[in-house]
């Protein structure tokens, strides 16, 4: 027997917002970075809860370090809230996830997205990074599942192109991987194809920063985190979480080099290669995976990412003397299993050299 749910509740469209009247009178810790505590946005969720008594946490920095969390930790239990929200791009998320995790409370979460790439609002992971010894580690538990997702386009207005283009070929990740992942049923495989197709059709005029754009891939990414909570991920992200904690590349950015390679490696396994040629016919390509591997090669060029790690300022010499240490933090990475096809070191390495 299979089960699929969708446990948090997602408020989108006109008047998202209003969902945080639900909170009215209670005690909230809002969890968000500096840079949005100082932009102004923050004040719009805080005029939103109303009658309730509010504190923020304001010191979530990019790729939530353990030292973090644990003061953030050390804050709830002082505090005593009601309720956590969590505000923000994935980092945010990943923190808060994390702070109620780990204290002793419990708090329900409340997740607001501001970027549109994790998915991180309706999933069960959470990344953390242990800064010393250059570690990232997935965090996979059903208590990291928001209780509410609250998705408002508007907070998107400001994500510069860069952001955009990096968040943008996560969502594309998230639905791939989640389609040819071997948990994945029809109910993800649905949620997966239409998120691809959605961020491949609105992806570039998002970059340009057109505003209906980054709307459909707040949506899309939406869609492809529920795809993936279901289904799993597999050995694109495995690799991304790897190197991201050692050279501190964007995780969106290696997702967008690696996922070409990683097809190509896939497609040996026929269940695979057919889904990703269906995934081809959905964005108007011609329905192989070669075509939907080049494809992609052709959209990071347009987003103007690089295709190179060298390209981030990563010496060849340095990630191929750690090419032992990779592969094996790659295989022992929590998405890796889901990958359809198995994979060994050798396989790492030789996708490794793609890289250089």
């Amino acid at each position: 027997m299979e089960r699929f749910s969708v446990p948090t509740t997602v408020c989108f469209g006109p008047g998202a917002l209003d969902a945080l009247g639900k909170l009215a009178g209670r005690r909230v810790l809002v969890v968000t970075d500096a840079f949005l505590a100082r932009s102004g946005l923050l004040d719009q969720i805080l005029s939103r809860l109303t009658g309730c008594t509010v504190e923020t946490f304001t010191d979530v920095v990019p790729d939530p370090p353990l030292e973090v969390v644990a003061k953030g930790v050390h804050k709830v239990e002082k505090f005593k809230p009601d309720a956590l929200v969590a505000f923000g791009g994935g980092s945010p998320m990943d923190c808060a996830k994390a702070m109620a995790h780990f204290s002793t409370l419990r708090p329900p979460l409340w997740a607001i997205p501001t970027t549109a790439g994790t998915g991180s609002e309706v999933t069960s992971f959470a990344v953390l990074t242990d800064s010393q010894k250059g570690i990232k580690y997935p965090l996979v538990d059903d208590s990291l599942l928001p209780q509410t997702a609250v998705l408002e386009p508007s907070f998107l207005k400001g994500v510069p192109p860069a952001v955009t283009a990096d968040t943008g070929m996560d969502v594309l990740t998230h639905a791939a991987e989640a389609y040819v992942a071997n948990r994945a049923t029809p109910y993800s495989d649905a949620l997966a194809e239409k998120a691809f197709a959605l961020a491949w059709e609105n992806l570039s005029a998002a970059f340009r920063g057109e505003q209906e754009a980054k709307a459909n891939m707040l949506l899309a990414s939406n869609l492809a985190g529920l795809a993936f909570n279901a289904a799993g991920l597999g050995l694109c992200h495995g690799m991304a979480h790897t190197l991201g904690g050692r050279y501190h590349v964007p995780h969106g950015r290696l997702n967008a080099m690696l996922l070409p390679h990683v097809i190509r490696f896939n497609a040996t396994d026929e269940r695979a290669a057919k889904k990703y040629g269906r995934l081809a016919k959905a964005c108007g390509l011609t329905p192989t995976w070669r075509a939907l591997a080049a494809g992609l090669d052709r959209l990071r060029s347009q987003l103007k990412l690089p295709a190179k790690l060298t390209a981030c300022g990563v010496e060849s010499k340095t990630f191929k003397a750690d090419a032992d240490a990779i592969a094996a933090s790659a295989l022992a990475d929590r998405c890796t299993p889901a990958n359809p096809r198995t994979v060994t070191a050798d396989d790492v390495k030789a996708l490794l050299k793609e890289l250089a």
